[in-house]
């Protein structure tokens, strides 16, 4: 069983190797530590340093490049899985009657109240929805302690500035529509459901990320305490 000294030395190893993601390096100084033990208890002369050293050559001339690589690529594709599970269950009983709502109290203000100038309407949802994504940003920065070591579980999902640009499709939208196809936006009826749903689904995966974010964050707390 390596000492306290030993798991430090191996993990000061793994930070000169360039391992700077806290959960990556602890799972990697654990498989070190494994193999080195299993060295030594096969061989009782040889010492900390030989296992170490050979049990390091056991991972090929790339070292650990090649398992930081697969580490990354998983902890991307199981971050997008978890944002798109959020997102999909949006759109299934019951959390579909809240997407439904959203939808309505998007699209109801024109027709409903006859409106006749909609462009100013459709500004006000497009500065809406910029404000929502910069106090969305503000609020998980302020709600979720920034860990004090960087974790490779949070690289795909912690940020939320993707939502500043996000949110400006509806924008791009309504400009393409009056200003490049010269759309008359005020009698046609199927702008004022497309530009709803645009805003609906840029809400909506705000929150699928958001919840995401929140269930991966937790669950890095729980397992690597130390590194907050």
């Amino acid at each position: 069983m390596l000492d306290q000294h030993q798991i430090q030395v191996l993990d000061q190893f793994c930070q000169k190797k360039g391992i700077r993601y806290y959960d990556l390096r602890q799972e990697i100084v654990d498989h070190l530590a494994a193999g080195i033990e299993e060295k030594m208890a096969a061989d009782p002369g040889m010492d900390f340093h030989t296992a170490h050293r050979q049990t390091y050559t056991a991972f090929g001339i790339s070292g650990f490049s090649k398992i930081v690589q697969q580490r990354e690529e998983a902890a991307r594709r199981s971050s997008r899985k978890k944002e798109f599970q959020y997102f999909k269950a949006y759109f299934t009983f019951p959390k579909v009657a809240l997407s439904l709502l959203l939808f309505l109290l998007l699209s109801a203000p024109v027709p409903i109240f006859n409106i006749q100038d909609a462009s100013a309407v459709y500004k006000t949802y497009c500065i809406f929805l910029f404000i929502f994504s910069i106090l969305a940003i503000l609020f998980v920065s302020i709600r979720f302690k920034r860990p004090a070591q960087k974790l490779l579980s949070l690289k795909h999902t912690g940020s939320f500035t993707v939502f500043a640009g996000l949110f400006q499709v509806p924008n791009l939208y309504f400009n393409l529509a009056v200003n490049g196809f010269e759309v008359d936006i005020n009698h046609a009826p199927w702008f004022n459901q497309v530009m709803a749903a645009f805003c609906t689904l840029a809400i909506l995966f705000t929150l699928a990320r958001f919840h995401a974010y929140r269930a991966i964050y937790t669950d890095a707390r729980e397992q690597y305490p130390l590194a907050f």
